[in-house]
């Protein structure tokens, strides 16, 4: 079966390739990615324009493309294949992780579910993060847990190096920084020395940021780990159309003349571009703080009741894009069920992934993507329900004595 889901995994990722015209590179996001991975794998540094130093993105990424193009040329088909070996890599920790907790049985439906939940592979075919970053938080995954149960001190080590770099990948993943060595601790309280393992992850996971704090500090003047990318994501997340408009809020909201004039000409997002997009949120939010709190939890809401990836079916049919809510809907439903069918640890890392992946929804945007770092766990609880629901009809045929 887990065979079986890495074969589907691959063909989806084919599939997509061949649907989408085999390209790689489908929005501004990608372009500023690989423009500065060229940068890097030119010898020019993390720049955006190969003159000015930059953190408009997170650095880790940029330096996988520019690592892959420089061994095999300037070209996006082998970063998509890596990217794919990525996704295949989450499914397999994906069916380690149910093992671990739950036997072969579920270890074996959790590698076929993951291999057919096709937001994966599919974007495993564009230059974005998302393979990297949800195959980093696999990791995290497994090595919380090992480190939970008792295994090796090395194991949370791993989970907070891991941290880290899922940070120097994404900016939201700094909020898991904090909150998993704290659900770490709760697992962990009143047993002996319960504080070490939580405080060394932490420590590691700020280790693996002090070096581009630093960076940006000596190069920008900034001694920050985050990316220019945010305060403008923050600016859209506090904007009523952001609600008003949700499925197509990013294109209403950049027509606006107020978004195109903190924007300025060009697609760079430089400090100061970031600091006019901050302080336009900041004044918004002071100015209606209910307002924006209510339409936050609105988006929280939102980005978890459709499915990622489905924005394409928005374009042709609103009506079927709705009817895909449903199985989404489902499927939140299933891990839930599942989530309360699992041992504390799990559910305790399933608290604190839900809150700092919906921290990133209610301070940014209602993408359903950025739900996906919750997903390599969400799908193990998944497949603990699937297998309590193939053991109900075994149940009900039994006597009630056995029952």
């Amino acid at each position: 079966m887990v065979a079986a889901g890495l074969l589907a995994c691959a063909g989806i990722f084919v599939a997509s390739l061949w649907f989408r015209g085999d390209l790689g590179i489908y929005s501004r996001d990608s372009e500023q990615y690989w423009k500065i991975g060229r940068s890097v794998a030119e010898g020019r540094g993390l720049s955006f324009d190969g003159v000015r130093p930059t953190r408009m993105r997170q650095p880790l990424y940029p330096l996988m493309i520019a690592g892959v193009t420089s061994l095999f040329g300037p070209s996006v088909r082998p970063v998509q294949l890596l990217q794919l070996a990525m996704a295949m890599a989450t499914v397999i920790i994906i069916a380690v992780v149910a093992r671990q907790v739950f036997g072969e049985w579920v270890a074996a439906v959790a590698g076929l579910v993951a291999g057919l939940y096709y937001p994966f592979p599919v974007l495993a075919t564009e230059i974005r993060t998302e393979a990297l970053s949800i195959l980093l938080v696999a990791i995290v995954v497994l090595s919380w847990l090992l480190a939970v149960r008792g295994g090796s001190p090395w194991w949370a080590v791993l989970c907070g190096g891991v941290l880290g770099l899922g940070t120097l990948t994404r900016s939201a993943a700094a909020s898991l920084v904090v909150l998993m060595p704290i659900a770490m601790w709760l697992v962990l309280r009143g047993r002996s020395g319960a504080w070490r393992r939580p405080l060394i992850a932490l420590a590691v996971a700020v280790l693996c940021l002090i070096p581009w704090g630093l960076r940006n500090w000596l190069a920008l003047g900034e001694a920050t780990v985050l990316s220019n990318a945010g305060p403008a994501t923050f600016y859209v997340g506090v904007h009523p159309m952001v609600v008003s408009h949700w499925a197509h809020y990013m294109r209403s909201i950049e027509r606006t003349p107020g978004y195109r004039e903190l924007r300025g000409d060009s697609s760079y997002l430089g400090p100061e571009a970031a600091r006019r997009f901050r302080q336009a949120a900041v004044r918004r939010v002071r100015e209606d703080p209910w307002g924006v709190f209510r339409r936050c939890l609105v988006k929280v809401a939102i980005a978890w009741t459709y499915p990622p990836g489905s924005r394409e079916v928005l374009e042709r049919s609103e009506r079927a894009f709705d009817a895909l809510r449903v199985p989404q809907i489902a499927l939140l439903l299933l891990i839930v069920w599942g989530a309360v069918r699992s041992p504390r640890e799990l559910r305790a890392m399933a608290v604190a992934m839900f809150l700092g992946v919906s921290a990133t929804v209610f301070l940014g945007t209602p993408t359903a993507r950025y739900t996906l770092p919750f997903m390599p766990l969400g799908l193990v609880l998944l497949s603990r329900a699937l297998e309590g629901l193939r053991r109900i009809p075994s149940e009900q045929a039994g006597t009630p004595a056995e029952r």
